[in-house]
Parts: C-alpha cells; structure tokens; sequence
C-alpha cells in the first residue's frame, strides 16, 4: 500500500512534466512539430492501443460483474459474489492504469499532431471537454465506492451496492459512445460537417454500428481476461479449494467469452456493410486490397479461438463421468472447424493488392499462377466464408450441448481439470487482444492517407500502409506489455491481498451435478 502511495505521489509530478512538453510542442514550428525516434506513427499507435485494450477490460469486465454479484445475491450463491468481488480488485488497479495512458496519449496527440487534435476536439468540444472529464471524475467515483463498499453494503444495503455497479456501468458506456463518434467520424465523416449540429456529428453512418460491436467486443474481452485471471490463479493454487474455485471461475470466464464472441460476427457484418455504403472505395481497400492480408490474419486467428475453445469444453467434459462417449463428436468437431479455418482464410488472389506489381511483364500470367483456380473460386466468396464462420459457431454450440448433457448424467469433480486448459484459456484472452488490436489497425489504416477521410490529409512520411509482419509485430508488442500490466494488476489485486475469513471460506464443491 505504501508503495502504491509513493507512486500516484508521483503522477502529478509526471503530468506537469507533460503538460510542458505538450506546451512546448504546440509552440513548435512545422507539421509534425515533434518527431520522436522512434515514429510518430508507431508511439501514437502503441499507447492508444493499451489505452484501448485497457479500456476495454475496465468497461467489458464490470458488466458481467454486476451481474454476477446479482445471481450471487438472488441465489445466496457464494461462488458468484467471490468471482465478482475478486474482479472487481484487478478492475481496479486496471482503471488506475487506464487513465494514465489516457492521458499520456492525449499529451502525445497534442505534441505529435496539434492540427488533428486541434480540428477534432473545436468539433467535438462538449465531447473532449465535458462529456469525458466529468464522466471520468463520477466513473472514478463509482468504481471506488464500488470496491470499497463491498462489505459494509451488505444484506439490506446489498440493493445499493448493485445500483452503484449498474451506474459504472451506464457511464463507462456513455464514455465510449462519446469516444467512439470521433473515431467513427474519422473513418466516414458526413459531408457537411462545417455546419453540422452536434448531434449530427456523432451520429455518422458508423458510429452506431461502432458502438454495437465494441460493446459486445468488450464484453468478450472481459470474459476472456477474466478466463485468463481464473487460469493464472488456478495454476499459483495451493490448495484443493482454491483450484476447485478458479477451475469453476474459468469455465464461467470462458463461457461468457465464447457466447459473445460468437455474436460479434453479425455487427462486425453491419459495420463492414455501412463502410461500403459510405465509399465503396474503403471496403475494396480493406478487404481486396492493401488490407486484405490482415483480414486472413483475422481468420486465422477467430478460428484457432474456437478450435482452442472446443479443446477446453472436450478437457472440461474429461472431468464428467459417463462422458466418454462424446469424444469421438469433439474430434469430429476439431476436424470441422480445421476445415471452415481453411476455407475462412483462402484467399481469391495469392498477392494483396488489387493489381500485380508494375514490373510485371506479363500480367495476366502473373494473376492466373496466383489466384485460385475457377472450379475453386467459389470459396473466396462470401457464401462460402459465412458457411465456414457459421459452422464453426454451431460446433462450439453443439460442445457445450454434450457438455450439458454429460453434467446431468454423470457427476462432475472441480478442480480436476487437467492443467493444459488453463494454457487454452491464456491463449483465448491472448488470441482475444491480439485481434482487438488487429482490427484496430485496420480500422485506422482504412484512412489510407487521410488523417480524417477525405477532410483532412496526412502529408507526413508516415502517411503509408503498413505491411502486415510489421503490423503484427507492433500488435504483439503491445499485447506483451498488456499482459505484463494485467499480471501486474492481478498481483496487487489478489496475490497480495490478505483475505477475510470468510472469503477464505468460500469454495464449491468438489464435485457436483451443476455447472454452475
């Protein structure tokens, strides 16, 4: 506690330091006025993407929470309220951590590109300096009231405990709604802006279908992590009751992740299409072309998420007796999902651009050797993409229906699991921040040279496509450092917290006939 003292001591310090450096950069002369070593570019990319994948978590986790806390409360199910409460901790040494790059990023925007933020936020000015900050403040205000009050808002007061979770949740949503039309007007900005109402300029054609599948994307995301925390613990237990307790918290984790996962694909199909009705020029661009590649990647890796997914239901099922009949339908069940993986990421053409190089001679030879032959061109088609997609989900769907159906036959023992799937549930919560970051970037990258599409150009050296392997190096970076920070807030949270007797009697049983 003492050394978390010292070091929001020194945040103040850190950010005067910033707001000079930030004064000083606007000052400058030139466009970018500050050009660090390491790219503009690549700095503004590396801190926003941790601010959005820590976001992420602080907004996503507390959904299923709060809902945890209230089948915990509705049921007297101690299990729930243990796994809410236990979140809530590493939540919260995540929010600190949020906010710190919030604002590092913001002193970044300034100093490295003045004119964008200066032209984003004279149009969005009730947004940036309203909406955001006082939403902060009463977020901050909540969230601490809602992990400090855990014990004195009990029995009667249990009701008010729930409100306040409920409130974080309302504004941490409002938060990224406010957020999410900046970024949404960047990509397709409606045409009449200078004279557009505000309302106007929040609702562009993307923002709603933005908002949709971040927030469900975040709810995904939370699910995972929390998968991940379960699986971290699991692994550091000691005793029976403890694993008993984090085997059941990551099956939990990893069923929220999966169900929403898989309802991502319609929204993220509404959001592609709205792109296309905007400029077709932008979905040919992303999908077709320069970023076509990032979309096999995409592929890739949703499919091994469900396959990994499928692997952690057939370890889960080991544990149940009388399920032994249902493993030879899961290995069936991978071979599927290899197979619409397959099918998902084959691409039409074996190059990604829409034209061969220049230097081509013979261009036409050039394309027939590297594009799929015409009886098989029929899976680069979206028919045949959504049937794989679609086939992947049902499989999931059909595990966890054996998984059911084993639970009410036969007898399930907690914390038996074996030990490699809380590697699966690590790998799910990585796979789920590498793509969020992926797709990210392809968001942004979308632009093509534009700082704000067709608005405002990017004229700096930077103002280029970057090739996929240098893309994923930059998006696994950022994910090592995430999982650095989640690990660190995972040890001030829970490793490092003395517990209540009480929460140390809280534990499943070993065995039982319910999976939850």
């Amino acid at each position: 506690m003492h050394r978390i003292r010292r070091l929001l001591a020194v945040v103040p310090l850190a950010v005067l330091v910033l707001l000079i450096s930030g004064g000083t950069a606007w000052a400058a002369p030139g466009d970018p006025p500050v050009t660090l070593p390491w790219g503009n570019r690549q700095w503004i990319w590396f801190i926003a993407q941790l601010h959005l994948d820590l976001a992420a978590f602080i907004l996503g986790a507390p959904i299923f929470i709060v809902i945890s806390e209230i089948i915990g409360w509705w049921k007297q199910d101690t299990r729930f309220e243990r796994l809410a409460r236990e979140m809530t901790r590493v939540t919260v040494m995540a929010y600190s951590l949020t906010a710190l790059f919030g604002g590092f990023f913001i002193f970044l925007l300034i100093g490295m590109y003045p004119k964008v933020t200066s032209f984003v936020v004279e149009l969005y000015f009730p947004i940036w300096m309203m909406l955001y900050p006082v939403g902060f403040i009463i977020e901050t205000v909540l969230i601490y009231t809602y992990n400090y009050t855990w014990d004195r808002w009990q029995g009667a007061r249990k009701v008010w405990h729930i409100v306040t979770g409920v409130l974080l949740n309302i504004v941490g949503t409002l938060i990224m709604f406010g957020q999410n039309a900046i970024a949404s007007f960047m990509l397709t900005p409606i045409q009449d802006y200078q004279n557009a109402s505000l309302w106007e300029l929040i609702n562009n054609p993307t923002w709603w279908p933005l908002n949709i599948h971040r927030f469900i994307a975040n709810i995904t995301f939370g699910g995972f992590i929390c998968g991940m925390v379960a699986a971290i613990m699991f692994l550091l237990a000691k005793r029976d009751e403890e694993r008993a307790f984090y085997d059941w918290m990551g099956f939990i984790g990893n069923f929220i992740g999966l169900f929403s996962f898989a309802m991502l694909a319609l929204p993220g199909y509404i959001f592609g299409k709205e792109i296309y009705a905007y400029d077709a020029s932008l979905g040919i661009y992303m999908m077709s072309d320069r970023l076509s590649m990032y979309f096999e990647m995409q592929g890739i890796l949703i499919g091994t998420s469900y396959l990994i997914g499928a692997y952690y239901i057939w370890t889960s099922m080991r544990r149940i007796t009388k399920s032994e009949r249902f493993a030879p339908f899961m290995k069936v069940g991978f071979g599927l999902i290899l197979l619409a993986n397959a099918i998902w990421i084959t691409p039409r053409h074996w190059f990604a651009t829409m034209n061969p190089p220049a230097t081509v001679e013979n261009p036409d030879l050039f394309i027939r050797l590297r594009e799929l032959p015409a009886h098989l061109g029929f899976l680069a088609l979206m028919p045949a993409k959504n049937t794989a997609a679609f086939a992947s989900i049902l499989v999931v769907f059909i595990a966890y229906v054996f998984y059911f159906v084993s639970i009410r036959r036969g007898e399930m023992t907690w914390g038996k699991i074996n030990p490699t799937s809380q590697f699966a549930l690590i790998y799910l919560a990585f796979a789920a921040i590498w793509t969020m970051g992926l797709m990210g970037a392809v968001r942004e990258l979308a632009r093509k040279y534009y700082h704000i599409y067709l608005v405002m150009p990017d004229l700096t050296n930077e103002a280029y496509t970057p090739t996929l392997g240098f893309a994923s190096l930059m998006i696994t970076l950022i994910t090592l450092v995430f999982f650095a920070l989640i690990g660190l807030s995972i040890w001030l949270g829970l490793r490092t917290h003395v517990a209540e007797p009480e929460a140390q009697d809280v534990s499943i049983p070993a065995t039982g006939g319910s999976h939850a």
